[in-house]
């Protein structure tokens, strides 16, 4: 019996420490998963259960940015001109609740990011489905000028309206919340 309950300990620990046990799962709502949909919920008026046609139909936004990553500082992901909506946009459709002081974001594989409803509202963040003309492999990707790629979740599934401190995956495990780059 004490090795089996050494066993489940050790279990707890390592999922614990992986971020997989609180981190990720406890914080993660039901997604749509692959089916192509996004959706906006939380603290809104207005839920939105949008398809990839409905986002494409929305009023286009172009940023031209750099995703980089903080591993590789000089060697950006991607490069060029994102294509989408913009979050603000989406945020004002679903008429966000006074007391919403952060968006959270999920990916359909698990991954979470956050931004404070403040910052969400910067007209250049936009919800990506082309760059440089092309669509996104990953289908939804968040586009967060300025801002280090923990930011810049792709397969993005869920927005998320809290009234709580939301750090997402790499945010609760140490990096900057506002993730902004900063030169040296």
């Amino acid at each position: 019996m004490r090795k089996r309950t050494i066993a489940i300990a050790l279990i707890i620990i390592a999922l614990t420490i992986s971020g997989t046990a609180y981190g990720i799962m406890q914080m993660r709502p039901q997604t749509q998963g692959s089916t192509g949909r996004l959706l906006v919920r939380g603290l809104v008026q207005n839920p939105l259960n949008l398809t990839m046609n409905e986002i494409q139909t929305m009023p286009k936004t172009v940023v031209n940015e750099k995703l980089v990553c903080v591993d590789f500082p000089g060697a950006p992901i991607a490069n060029g001109n994102w294509t989408g909506v913009q979050l603000a946009y989406l945020l004002q459709q679903a008429k966000v609740n006074q007391t919403a002081i952060k968006v959270a974001f999920y990916a359909d594989d698990g991954y979470t990011t956050d931004l404070t409803v403040q910052d969400a509202m910067n007209e250049n963040i936009i919800i990506a489905y082309e760059l440089n003309g092309k669509p996104l492999a990953e289908g939804l990707r968040l586009v967060v000028p300025g801002r280090w790629g923990y930011k810049w979740i792709s397969h993005l599934a869920t927005i998320e309206l809290v009234d709580f401190d939301f750090k997402g995956t790499w945010e609760s495990r140490g990096y900057p919340d506002h993730g902004i780059i900063t030169q040296n």
